[in-house]
């Protein structure tokens, strides 16, 4: 008869040499059971080795479990002094802010505000730390002088993806600066918006009060120039007179004068003189800031201009022992110019540069065509300007120091009145300097 035996048995049974259909012998059979006590051995050792195994398993995924959870309990704790400290130091910053700020999210709800804004609408703390925007805006709005064009803003620049600076005017006379602009994620997508308060009624007062001061200023300055230009007349005639008298007086021969008096006389008229030219560059100056001196423009030759000017500078250039040199050709071209105030500028520019050039220096007048007009320029071997003096250069009544320490003759007005003649005609001034070597003097004049 045929056994339908476990499959494990069938194994065993192979083992010992035996089939399932034969009859075991005792010799088989004991070799059988010792088989079978032997695998049931080994299946409890591997049970207890497995048991063991789920044992020392569980053991360590605890372990590991509660080291990533000490793990993950310091690291959110150090990641939640970290917000602490981010928003302690956002809430500082905020605080210690001299402008008003509002930031508000997406939905318009108030992410921060603080307290200066408060102050600037008179917020109660309590209502600002609600954090209710329409709340804040409604109470912002009693110190609007407009509150219904006011709110009409808010909701214009809350519609808007732009950066908004304008000012707000309340009921109190106070002048907000407002600045708002949109805060983005990285992402691009919109995530609120911050605005900024500036209390500027103080500085608007401070430039409306400059703006009246610079309007008077400007106005006492008017009527100065204007009764200066008015008053040309009798300031100069008294003077000629004097001159004219001393003159004739020198001239006089029926009575004679000791030397003493000649002396005397001809001191007079050499101050006389110094006055009048004084008195000439004032008048002229002040003519011109009172917009009545006019330029009778003429077609003018360079050359005789320059030989016009260079005659009365010869006993100047004797007495500094300055030598003069002219680089000007008969063929440069006539410029258009008032003849008496062009030789002027020749003049003034001459002047200036032989009244700074030492003993064996010299000065050089060049004259050439460019362009559409004639450049002159007038360039010595002097003491030359310091840069930092250069904005002071052609400002009325500025007087340069020298480098010894002494104070230049003169009124400081010779540059400053050359500048506006040459501006008058259209024309142009330009300055090169440099401490010790000398300086040179550009003037471009409109060509015939």
């Amino acid at each position: 008869m045929t056994v339908d035996a476990h499959p494990l048995l069938s194994r065993l049974l192979r083992k010992v040499g035996v089939t399932p259909a034969e009859v075991p012998s005792a010799e088989t059979w004991r070799a059988l059971l010792a088989l079978i006590s032997r695998t049931y051995h080994e299946a409890d050792q591997d049970r207890y080795t497995l048991e063991r195994s789920i044992d020392i398993s569980s053991r360590e995924m605890q372990g590991l479990y509660q080291d990533l959870k000490r793990r993950t309990d310091t690291e959110l704790e150090e990641r939640r002094k970290q917000v602490e400290e981010s928003y302690a130091v956002l809430r500082a910053t905020l605080e210690s802010a001299s402008e008003g700020i509002v930031v508000v999210d997406a939905n318009r709800g108030v992410v921060a505000v603080n307290r200066r804004y408060g102050e600037m609408m008179r917020i109660s703390a309590e209502l600002l730390s609600s954090r209710d925007h329409r709340a804040v805006i409604a109470e912002s709005m009693k110190m609007m002088s407009d509150p219904t064009a006011a709110r009409a803003r808010i909701e214009e620049i809350h519609a808007t993806r732009d950066v908004v600076h304008d000012e707000l005017t309340l009921k109190d006379a106070r002048i907000l600066d407002r600045y708002s602009a949109p805060v983005t994620r990285a992402d691009g997508t919109h995530a609120g918006r911050v605005t900024f308060f500036r209390d500027v009624t103080a500085e608007r007062t401070a430039n409306k009060e400059l703006r009246a001061a610079w309007t008077a200023a400007e106005g006492a300055s008017t009527a100065k120039s204007m009764f200066v230009a008015n008053m040309s007349h009798e300031l100069r005639t008294p003077l000629n007179a004097v001159i004219g008298l001393a003159d004739l007086l020198l001239l006089e021969s029926g009575d004679p004068i000791t030397r003493r008096q000649r002396e005397y006389l001809e001191g007079v008229v050499q101050s006389g003189r110094h006055l009048l030219a004084l008195v000439n560059n004032v008048l002229d100056l002040a003519k011109i800031e009172a917009g009545k001196h006019d330029l009778e423009l003429d077609v003018v030759e360079v050359q005789d201009a320059i030989e016009e000017a260079l005659t009365g500078l010869v006993p100047l250039a004797h007495h500094r022992g300055v030598s003069v040199s002219l680089q000007v050709r008969r063929s440069v071209r006539a410029v258009r110019a008032d003849r008496l105030r062009f030789r002027q500028i020749l003049y003034n520019l001459m002047t200036n540069a032989l009244k700074f050039t030492d003993r064996g220096g010299t000065v050089t007048l060049t004259a050439r065509d460019e362009g559409d007009g004639v450049t002159l320029t007038v360039e010595d071997t002097g003491i030359g300007i310091a840069e930092t003096d250069m904005p002071r250069l052609f400002q009325p009544f500025e007087q340069l120091d020298q480098p010894s320490g002494d104070r230049p003759t003169g009124t400081g007005l010779g540059l400053a009145l050359t500048k506006r003649l040459v501006d008058m005609h259209g024309g142009s001034i330009e300055v090169e300097s440099d401490v010790g070597v000398g300086t040179r003097f550009t003037v471009r004049m409109p060509a015939v």
